[in-house]
């Protein structure tokens, strides 16, 4: 179980990472992706806040997590919260890849650069740990199947309205 916080975040954050793992053709090329990713991330980094599941791929794979805990516990919580710990604790229980670190320092010098920091690791360790956010209940899951029908079938009609010709499936 985690926080709706990371139970939100999380979700968008593995679509990013299973979004880079493989080109059209099928191939894995998600290595490549995420160093593009650190060739772009002056960039990206101006998304910490609004979009920070499309920042946080590029730090995939930097961290070695021994602070079970400590991780649980963020996971548990938010940003602001008592249980969010500051970069600075967190960074002690973790091994670093050397080539993250010109990018941690780049987050440390914005603002919010600490909790997106803290909310990469947290999505790290949840991506790899085999822990989840909040599995759905199956009523709700089938609900979320039933209005993606519905959402196809009223994409079709508005496409038909624009002129388009309906797709034969």
């Amino acid at each position: 179980m985690t926080s709706f916080y990371f139970e939100d975040i999380f979700e968008r954050y593995a679509s990013e990472i299973d979004d880079l793992r493989s080109d059209s053709e099928g191939k894995d090329v998600l290595n490549k992706r995420v160093r593009d990713k650190h060739q772009e991330f002056d960039f990206l980094v101006g998304m910490i806040d609004s979009a920070p599941e499309m920042v946080a791929p590029a730090f995939h794979g930097a961290f070695g997590f021994s602070g079970g805990n400590l991780l649980h516990a963020a996971a548990n919580s938010e940003p602001g919260d008592d249980g969010f710990p500051a970069w600075a604790e967190l960074e002690a229980s973790l091994e670093i890849a050397p080539w993250a670190h010109p990018l941690i320092a780049i987050c440390l010098d914005k603002d919010g650069g600490e909790s997106f920091l803290v909310t990469t690791a947290v999505l790290e360790w949840l991506l790899g740990s085999g822990l989840s956010a909040r599995a759905a209940p199956e009523a709700a899951r089938d609900d979320d199947e039933d209005q993606t029908d519905d959402l196809g079938e009223a994409g079709e009609a508005w496409m038909s309205e624009q002129g388009f010709d309906a797709v034969e499936r």
